[in-house]
């Protein structure tokens, strides 16, 4: 579910760019992003982006403030609701920084859960035990440029039968124990066996 990186990508289209003056090598943006999902679907998400100086200059005097990007980025995911989000410019290293929860990202299908990445061509590199890994590479600026991120996803430490299919990660959740219902349940038969006790009349 590349959010950030499509919202990347929509404003970099409109910054005012001198073709001219830039070369096509500093067109390339590298993003990493790392996804944990909880037992409830919820994507815990920290996403960097490193762009050539050139790029990363430009995205600064566009968004002079993580506030204005912040609100950009949420009012392009309108269908997506966010938590605890924090965006932050990192001038040492050109990069663009940021964390956030996505509520819901992974949906319970019934017999198994389905978490989306998003659009584009997905590439899977690797799955080690609950974790997968996939590369992505998108054009920009015409194909005069790319972008190329890696997604790294952790789903839940007890799933089962993890895959990549479909443009989605898959993968399954062991049933809940009943036990403490069952438990309940004993517990409610007891104090209604004992109720009875109490006020049964003893027969002699």
């Amino acid at each position: 579910m590349r959010k950030l990186a499509l919202v990347v990508l929509l404003i970099l289209i409109f910054l005012p760019f001198a073709a001219a003056e830039i070369k096509i090598e500093e067109y390339k943006i590298d993003g990493t992003m790392k996804v944990s999902i909880d037992g409830a679907g919820n994507a815990h998400v920290t996403e960097t982006w490193k762009f050539t100086p050139n790029l990363y200059l430009q995205m600064k005097q566009a968004y002079p403030t993580t506030y204005m990007l912040k609100r950009e980025f949420e009012n392009k995911r309108a269908d997506v609701e966010y938590k605890d989000m924090q965006i932050e410019w990192d001038d040492s290293n050109n990069q663009l920084k940021a964390t956030y929860t996505i509520l819901g990202a992974a949906v319970n299908k019934g017999s198994y859960w389905e978490y989306r990445i998003g659009e584009g061509d997905l590439t899977l590199s690797s799955t080690n035990g609950n974790v997968v890994v996939l590369t992505a590479v998108q054009p920009i600026f015409g194909g005069e440029g790319r972008l190329v991120e890696t997604i790294t996803v952790e789903v839940p430490k007890d799933a089962k039968n993890i895959r990549f299919e479909e443009g989605a990660i898959k993968y399954e959740l062991p049933e809940k124990s009943d036990g403490g219902k069952t438990l309940y349940l004993a517990l409610a038969a007891v104090s209604i066996i004992g109720l009875v006790v109490v006020n049964l009349p003893l027969r002699r």
